[in-house]
C-alpha cells in the first residue's frame, strides 16, 4: 500500500481524538462521529489498572490513536491486520515527510492538544519503536481476552526461542541481541545538553522571575519537566535548599537539592503573587496574566519555546535535565550513584549515559592538543610535517614556483 496514493489522506488525518475524561483511566480515544473506539477502551482501562499513571495512558492513546489512523486510511479492521500491514506502518512513519505537498498542507502539523505531529512530519526511531511496543501490548490483551486475533501481528525477537525478557534478572542489564523486524535503529548519542555560554543567553533572554526561578530550578535539581511543573508550596525547603518532587514512574515523593540561586529567584517570584496562591499545598507556578491558573507542561515549554525563537535556537525543558547532570558528572567530588540517586534511575547503566563528554568539549580540547604540539614543534625550530604524499618539488612546479611545505 502507498500512503502517498491514498486521496483521502487529509481526510482520515483529521477523524479522530484523545479526550480527557474525568473517571478512570481518564483518557480515551475518540473515533468517527466522535465515538469512543471500543476495541481501546477495555485495553486502556485494563493498562491504567495495571499501576500506570494517567501520563502513560495518555501516551499509550496517543499511539493507538496514530495506529488506527492509519487502518482507517488502508480501510483495514483492526482484528484483521496482518504483519504487512505492521511494515506499511513503519514505512509511513519513517516517510512522513515525503508526503505530496499539495496534502501536507491539508493536514494539521501537529496535534490541537499534544503539540506532537500525526503523520505529517518524520518520527524518530525510538519514537517509531514505542509506538511499535504499544501495538503490541494492545493486540496481546485482545489476544488474552480472545477478543482479537489469534497471533499478535507485531513481530517480536526470541531469543533462544523462548519469549523476550522471560527469567530476566532484573538487576541485570538487558543484553539486547539482533533487533526484531521493522524496530528501528536507534543511533547511541550522548546526552544533549546546554553549554555555558549558551545557558547564559538562554537565562538572560528570560523575561519573568518566575521563568528565572524555573529554570534555575531545572537546570540545578535535575527534575524532570512534568515533576518540577508538579511542585507545590508545601514542598519548597528553603532552609535544607531541596524540593520535593513526585517522581514520574514511580510516583513516590523524594527530596532533591537545587542551587541557593534558584530559591532566590523563587522567591523573588513569590513576592510578587497575591498572597492567597503562596499558601502550602497549593500550586508554585502560575499563569502571569488573571484569572491565575497552576502552570501546566505546555505552558513551561511555551516560556523555552519564546526564548528560542528570540536566541534562534532549539533548546527543550528536558535539555536542563541533562544539562544539571553533565555539570555533576564533571565534579570529582559527586559520585556516579548520587547522580543516580538525585536523576531518580533504576538502572545505574542508565546513570553512565552522562559520563559521556559532549561532542563540542572533545573538539575543544582535542584542538588545543593540536596547537600545542604544532607550537612546540615550531619552538624546537622544525617545520610541521607535510600531510602531502607528493614530493615539495613537483608541488612547487605544480602551482608556479610557489613554495609549498
Amino acid at each position: 500500500m502507498s500512503i502517498q496514493s491514498q486521496g483521502n489522506f487529509a481526510e482520515v488525518c483529521a477523524i479522530g481524538r484523545v479526550k480527557s475524561i474525568p473517571e478512570a483511566p481518564y483518557w480515551q480515544v475518540l473515533g468517527c462521529e466522535g465515538v469512543p473506539v471500543p476495541s481501546i477502551e477495555p485495553y486502556l482501562r485494563d493498562f491504567w489498572a495495571r499501576g500506570m499513571s494517567s501520563s502513560s495512558v495518555e501516551s499509550y492513546a496517543r499511539d493507538l490513536l496514530r495506529w488506527f489512523r492509519f487502518l482507517w486510511l488502508s480501510d483495514r479492521g483492526w482484528d484483521r491486520v496482518t504483519r504487512d500491514d505492521v511494515r506499511d506502518f513503519v514505512m509511513s512513519l519513517r516517510e512522513a515527510s515525503k508526503h505530496p505537498a499539495e496534502i501536507r498542507r491539508q493536514v494539521p502539523a501537529v496535534n490541537e492538544v499534544s503539540g506532537k505531529p500525526y503523520l505529517s512530519d518524520v518520527y524518530a526511531p525510538r519514537t517509531i519503536n514505542h509506538n511499535l511496543s504499544v501495538i503490541s501490548a494492545f493486540y496481546d490483551y485482545h489476544l488474552r481476552a480472545l477478543t482479537g486475533p489469534l497471533r499478535n501481528p507485531v513481530p517480536e525477537r526470541l531469543p533462544q526461542g523462548g519469549r523476550f525478557g522471560a527469567h530476566h534478572n532484573p538487576e541485570d542489564e538487558y543484553r539486547h541481541g539482533r533487533r526484531a523486524d521493522y524496530r528501528q535503529k536507534v543511533p547511541i548519542q550522548a546526552a544533549r545538553s546546554i553549554p555555558d555560554k549558551a545557558f547564559e543567553d538562554l537565562f538572560t533572554a528570560l523575561g519573568t522571575d518566575r521563568d528565572r526561578a524555573l529554570v534555575a530550578f531545572y537546570v540545578s535539581s535535575a527534575a524532570r519537566p512534568s515533576e518540577l511543573v508538579g511542585l507545590t508550596n508545601g514542598r519548597v525547603d528553603a532552609g535544607q535548599q531541596c524540593i520535593s518532587v513526585t517522581r514520574k514512574g514511580s510516583g513516590a515523593v523524594q527530596r532533591i537539592p537545587a542551587s541557593p540561586e534558584a530559591f532566590s529567584w523563587f522567591r523573588l517570584y513569590q513576592e510578587a503573587l497575591p498572597e492567597e496562591l503562596t499558601r502550602s499545598g497549593l500550586s508554585a507556578w502560575w499563569t502571569l496574566r488573571r484569572p491565575y491558573r497552576p502552570l501546566n507542561y505546555e505552558a513551561a515549554r511555551a516560556v523555552i519555546r519564546r526564548v528560542n525563537v528570540v536566541l534562534g535556537a532549539n533548546w527543550t525543558l528536558h535539555d536542563f535535565r541533562h544539562t544539571a547532570a553533565m555539570r555533576m558528572a564533571q565534579d570529582p567530588e559527586v559520585s556516579i550513584t548520587d547522580i543516580q540517586a538525585v536523576l531518580g534511575h533504576v538502572h545505574l547503566s542508565t546513570t553512565e549515559a552522562y559520563l559521556k563528554p559532549r561532542n563540542d568539549e572533545v573538539i575543544e580540547r582535542v584542538n588545543r592538543h593540536l596547537s600545542s604540539r604544532a607550537s612546540d614543534i615550531l619552538a624546537a625550530g622544525g617545520a610541521p610535517a607535510s600531510l602531502s604524499r607528493y614530493s615539495a618539488e613537483d608541488m612547487n612546479d605544480l602551482f608556479g614556483g610557489t613554495r609549498w611545505q
